[in-house]
């Protein structure tokens, strides 16, 4: 079976769709916006997960901060009793871990690693039992394994994993939900993927 988040994914940009449409516009235009769907999306398949689960942690909202650090977040997992100020700053000893969340992977792979590597770092030196959680709806890898000059073909997911495990100090994992090559599907990905992943943040409790 295919991955339920990404179905629901993809449900939501079909709505976005019919309703940019509606005023004759398109969600293709609309890149940050379908960011910013996705990074709700899985806060609220997280949130479910841990109710689920009964795991005593909670999602933050989207574009959270942490006492002591001067960057945005796309999510945080906290303790279950945390309690942030303005519902938007949490203090590091209740952050358990750090989400990045994309729709569709990293354009500039080595630039924006480096810049996600800046933000978790900082955190991770308030507190460095902070985790950290790269999550992408979708990512692209290549068709073939050279290019018409014979040269090897560029792997952005290889290069994103790679890079975030080298910058990160931290303990990081890195998920994509679903691999294309080109238009095509390769890999629809699994439910138990997305929770092993979960599973990993909320380690960094123990």
């Amino acid at each position: 079976m295919s991955s339920q988040l990404y179905n629901r994914y993809q449900e939501c940009c079909a709505e976005l769709e019919r309703m940019m449409k509606m005023y004759q516009g398109s969600s293709e235009d609309a890149k940050k916006l379908r960011g910013a769907v996705a990074a709700e999306l899985l806060r609220r398949e997280i949130d479910r997960y841990l109710k689920y689960s009964n795991k005593p942690f909670k999602v933050s909202a989207t574009n959270s901060y942490i006492a002591g650090s001067k960057f945005e977040y796309d999510l945080l997992l906290v303790k279950e009793n945390a309690c942030p100020y303005m519902d938007l700053l949490y203090l590091p000893e209740d952050v358990i871990a750090i989400i990045e969340s994309k729709a569709a992977g990293l354009f500039e792979v080595n630039k924006d690693t480096d810049s996600i590597a800046k933000a978790v770092n900082c955190a991770q030196k308030i507190n460095p039992d902070i985790r950290f959680g790269y999550i992408t709806m979708s990512e692209n890898v290549p068709i073939n394994l050279y290019n018409r000059k014979g040269e090897p073909t560029v792997k952005h997911w290889d290069s994103t994993v790679k890079y975030l495990d080298e910058k990160i100090q931290g303990l990081t994992a890195s998920y994509a939900v679903t691999l294309h090559k080109g238009k095509t599907l390769c890999d629809e990905g699994l439910d138990e993927e997305f929770h092993a992943f979960i599973e990993f943040l909320a380690e960094g409790t123990k």
